[in-house]
């Protein structure tokens, strides 16, 4: 695996080249998502984002389709108060989201179903997301290292100690991923200290069932 760590606003919004850069990856990782899925969807065909019958659709990574390290819905803070505000921003210390000492790993995202299990969640059915990587746009991030899981593949860990000099850093992938439909997925991260992160996915997600995105 192969990466870029870049400014997502400077570089990703702003720089002409890391634009071509992203959307060149991004069109590759398209091609191949569209041509597994419409083999494991059958019957079906790409639709965009407002697919008609016999059409699946598209749309952003939403943090509505993972849990937290609890196994509840993302929130701002692991408290009643928050929850139902879906949100990639999340509070870590050593008892939130869970009880995982800080300085330490901790889980940031996982697929929501059978979450609270220890061995991580399982994503939706009738999702499929097209990941091409992470945006930190907290305006400071304690997190050292990333490391993941999709499926019976763990990825080894990844260190992104440089990115504490960046403003708001993203991390790309020169390859992505797909992570399919009812399949173990989990993306943890080393924090130094207590903190508020926002790690945000890049990419896309398509599917079809549009009670999954259209649900407030």
């Amino acid at each position: 695996m192969s990466y870029v760590i870049c400014e997502y606003d400077s570089a990703i919004l702003k720089s002409a080249k890391a634009q071509s850069f992203f959307v060149s990856k991004c069109a590759q990782l398209e091609t191949l998502m569209r041509m597994e899925t419409e083999a494991v969807w059958s019957g079906l065909r790409y639709g965009g984002f407002t697919p008609g019958p016999n059409e699946y659709g598209r749309t952003t990574i939403l943090p509505d389709n993972f849990a937290d390290e609890a196994g509840d819905i993302l929130d701002r803070l692991h408290q009643p108060t928050y929850w139902g505000v879906n949100s990639y921003q999340q509070y870590f210390t050593s008892t939130s989201p869970a009880s995982h000492t800080v300085p330490g790993w901790k889980t940031v995202l996982q697929g929501p179903v059978g979450a609270a299990d220890p061995t991580g969640g399982i994503t939706l059915e009738d999702i499929r997301i097209a990941w091409m990587g992470l945006a930190i746009t907290s305006k400071s991030s304690a997190i050292t290292k990333f490391r993941w899981q999709i499926g019976d593949t763990s990825y080894p860990k990844v260190d992104v100690e440089e990115t504490h000099g960046y403003n708001k850093p993203s991390f790309v992938f020169e390859e992505g991923f797909i992570i399919p439909e009812e399949t173990l997925f989990w993306l943890r991260a080393f924090l130094e200290t207590d903190n508020y992160e926002r790690v945000v996915p890049l990419g896309y997600m398509i599917y079809r069932r549009k009670d999954l995105v259209i649900t407030e």
